[in-house]
């Protein structure tokens, strides 16, 4: 579940919880207020009796009394059945209305005594029980519409926080995952007092630390591998001298001599591959572009490496189409073809096929490389290009885990792509694609 879905639903929780509440806490108000006010009139009421039965005294009319007793028993829903007492004992009072009193079990009694005279009004429960809820029905409503529109509210502000917050967190986990992939420097909004603008300013801290890092190592890169160049192009050198000079030396001893300049080879070779990459990666590449034919240099890229596929009994097969040229650097583009190639023939056994597919159209100049070797495992390919990786196939096969790196970095130096993919039959197809102008 994602955390916007988590926040408005907590949001919109908290909302109806408190909404409850605060309509449970005013419903029990209203509730007293409509039984204090039935209190008060009913309290009135036994005023105005006592007042008017003062009165009828005072005048010396009991007819009096009676008459307003009955005049209050017929428009007071809420009295049962009201007595008077005038003298000659307790006697019901007629009242005008249709239905007879059912001298309900549950009654109020009210009793007011004068000097001479005495009343007792009696009051249905059950009246002033219907009375309080049809009150409170028109509390229920208005409560009930109050709620809904209260809740509406809630979701609509509940929503647009959860989304304002969680847009914030979006933002910082895609720069987060741009410094997962290298791209470190980026910055991320830190304005605010919360804890998520405390995150940002973490996450631009760490960000430019990384920068910092990164800069000084590929500065030490650059010069230690600048710095091996020579001694290993001198230790090449007079290894081939030596080599020459086979009548002053043994058969053990041009063999170690042989060892010495081919291991050299190979270091130099890997000292060049990190001082390019190195290159790219500070920017100091420089792109020297030019009108070129990108086919023909697929094309000469495949007849420099096919007498190594020859010797290694492996098929190396050209397809091209299209014709034009491009603007792009020959010699960068020829490295990253040869290596491609190198490393399918190097990885294609003996009697396979390696194909090498060249496309120019539609305003792009596409080359695959395609081989009948062990292929690539499930999510393989993702980390083939990264700096020193080297797939499930790579051990007994030699290499730096250099090459892939650097075809990536050229092909994005041409502002193109580089990938691979595993070939249903059997094999590995890796591709690079630039845009031409």
């Amino acid at each position: 579940m994602k955390l916007f879905h988590k926040l408005s639903a907590a949001l919109m929780a908290a909302a109806l919880a408190a909404a409850l509440l605060l309509s449970a806490i005013f419903f029990s108000f209203q509730n007293r207020t409509v039984r204090q006010a039935q209190e008060a009139r009913l309290q009135a009421l036994e005023q105005s009796v006592a007042a008017m039965i003062g009165e009828a005294e005072l005048a010396g009319d009991p007819l009096m009394a009676v008459d307003y007793l009955s005049g209050v028993c017929s428009s007071k829903p809420e009295i049962d059945f009201c007595d008077v007492d005038i003298g000659r004992g307790a006697r019901p009072v007629h009242t005008t209305r249709k239905k007879a009193p059912h001298k309900s079990d549950s009654l109020i009694t009210k009793e007011i005594r004068g000097k001479k005279f005495a009343a007792r009004i009696n009051f249905s429960s059950q009246a002033l029980e219907l009375e309080r809820r049809v009150a409170l029905a028109g509390v229920w409503r208005d409560l009930a519409a109050a709620f809904l529109v209260s809740m509406v509210a809630a979701a609509l502000i509940g929503l647009l926080l959860a989304r304002r917050l969680t847009r914030r967190l979006r933002r910082l986990a895609a720069e987060a995952a741009e410094v997962g992939e290298g791209k470190f420097g980026v910055k991320t909004d830190a304005s605010g007092s919360d804890e998520v603008a405390e995150l940002a300013g973490a996450l631009n801290t760490m960000s430019d630390r990384l920068l910092e890092l990164d800069a000084m190592k590929k500065n030490f890169t650059a010069s230690v591998t600048h710095e091996l160049r020579s001694p290993l192009g001198v230790i090449e050198t007079y290894a081939a001298m030596l080599l020459k000079e086979k009548e002053h030396f043994r058969a053990e001893d041009l063999e170690v001599f042989a060892r010495i300049k081919e291991n050299a080879g190979r270091l130099a070779n890997f000292v060049t591959a990190m001082l390019d990459l190195a290159k790219l990666e500070r920017g100091k590449m420089e792109l020297r572009a030019a009108r070129e034919d990108p086919l023909a240099l697929a094309r000469d890229a495949a007849d420099f490496l096919r007498p190594k596929a020859e010797e290694k009994g492996v098929t190396l097969v050209v397809e091209a189409a299209g014709t034009g040229a491009a603007l792009l650097d020959r010699e960068l583009l020829t490295h990253a073809l040869t290596n491609l190639l190198s490393n399918a023939i190097k990885f294609t056994p003996e009697g396979g096929k390696v194909t090498v597919r060249a496309l120019l159209s539609g305003g792009k100049f596409r080359v695959e490389v395609q081989d009948t070797g062990p292929g690539l495992k499930d999510c393989e390919g993702d980390k083939l290009f990264a700096p020193f990786a080297q797939g499930s196939a790579a051990p007994g096969h030699g290499g730096t885990g250099l090459g892939l790196a650097l075809v990536k970095s050229i092909a994005e130096l041409h502002q193109g792509t580089a990938g691979c993919a595993p070939v249903p039959a059997g094999g590995a197809l890796f591709w690079i694609e630039i845009p031409v102008a």
